[in-house]
């Protein structure tokens, strides 16, 4: 634990983060994909994804020379794509062009800055397992992830009037767990939370019949036969290390509400009431679900089709949120007819 408060202390985050949203041109790989196919990927599903609805009302003093009056506005609710997740064995095969140039040079300012008993980790791709748990078990699996807030900014949609922001902004990394490697790489820094030691407790899926792999310990070890769910749970354990939080854990947080403006706060597996997920590779899907369906009844495993020859997967994650337009300077509450999600 005294190592972990070390790195935690010895890197400085808000310093990493910053270097990563430097502009930096990057070479064109056929194999990955781009921002722009990122954008458009995403707003192919709007039409089953956004589920915009007007849910109540908002109430607001507006205040001028010839008096003060009561304004009142709707209160709107609906989902949107706040961040994107990418999960990777190695950085060489990062899946997003621009991200991994970005990644790739904050991990190069972090090198100088940490002691060299440890530098050797980040250095490594980290994808092979002690002699001991390759013997244990073929199924273990290591991943490499990161979380950027989602590139598409304005969202239009027939018959939605009014969208909410975003908590995130554009391309900003809020997680990348090259920088978070102490944690990251071993499991046994959260092996003292509940979770951790209660089976099923954070499970995708359903224990002990239909899972895909515990939340918890989120690290980049994971043991599933199916490379695309475990790719999935990884992506689950980076967004919740981010919007959950947790002890010595390396990350930026989002931004908060304010009047007139609720994000969503928690994230929660098998609950899309919190968050759905949709695959932009390698398959580019035009709907949003949960990860850890129940796949045992169908002929075809939730993870055919969807194998990527280099390991590297990535996904929209949308969450849902509640606005109203401003129409005064002092907010004086609202009020939700319906609820929401």
């Amino acid at each position: 634990m005294e190592e972990t408060r070390a790195l935690a202390h010895t890197i400085r985050p808000n310093l990493l983060f910053f270097l990563c949203t430097l502009a930096i041109s990057v070479h064109v790989d056929a194999r990955e994909i781009d921002t722009l196919q990122v954008t458009s990927t995403t707003a192919e599903a709007m039409a089953k994804c956004l589920k915009w609805k007007v849910v109540g009302s908002c109430y607001w003093l507006n205040c001028g020379l010839d008096g003060c009056s009561i304004k009142v506005s709707l209160k709107v609710a609906h989902y949107r794509p706040d961040s994107i997740v990418s999960v990777y064995p190695n950085l060489r095969s990062h899946p997003w062009k621009e991200v991994k140039v970005l990644v790739d040079q904050a991990v190069k300012a972090a090198l100088p800055n940490l002691d060299k008993s440890i530098r050797h980790w980040i250095q490594g791709n980290g994808t092979e397992p002690s002699p001991e748990l390759q013997s244990s078990t073929r199924n273990l699996r290591y991943f490499e992830s990161d979380l950027m807030g989602h590139p598409l900014v304005d969202i239009v949609f027939p018959g939605a009037d009014y969208i909410c922001d975003s908590a995130t902004r554009p391309l900003t990394p809020y997680y990348i767990s090259l920088l978070d490697l102490l944690a990251w790489r071993n499991p046994l820094v959260e092996n003292l939370n509940r979770a951790s030691v209660v089976p099923g407790l954070r499970e995708v899926g359903r224990w002990p019949v239909n899972t895909w792999g515990p939340v918890y310990p989120r690290s980049g070890w994971i043991q599933q036969s199916s490379p695309p769910k475990a790719a999935a749970v990884i992506a689950q354990r980076t967004a919740d290390i981010v919007i959950n939080g947790g002890n010595l854990r390396i990350r930026k947080r989002f931004r908060g509400g304010r009047a007139g403006f609720w994000p969503p706060y928690r994230i929660r597996e098998n609950n899309s009431s919190t968050a759905k997920w949709q695959m932009l590779h390698p398959v580019k899907e035009k709907q949003c679900s949960v990860f850890g369906q129940n796949d045992l009844p169908r002929r075809a495993d939730w993870g055919g089709g969807k194998v990527d020859t280099r390991n590297t997967y990535m996904w929209s994650l949308w969450r849902p949120y509640k606005c109203c337009p401003r129409r005064g300077q002092v907010y004086l509450g609202s009020d939700d007819v319906h609820g929401y999600p």
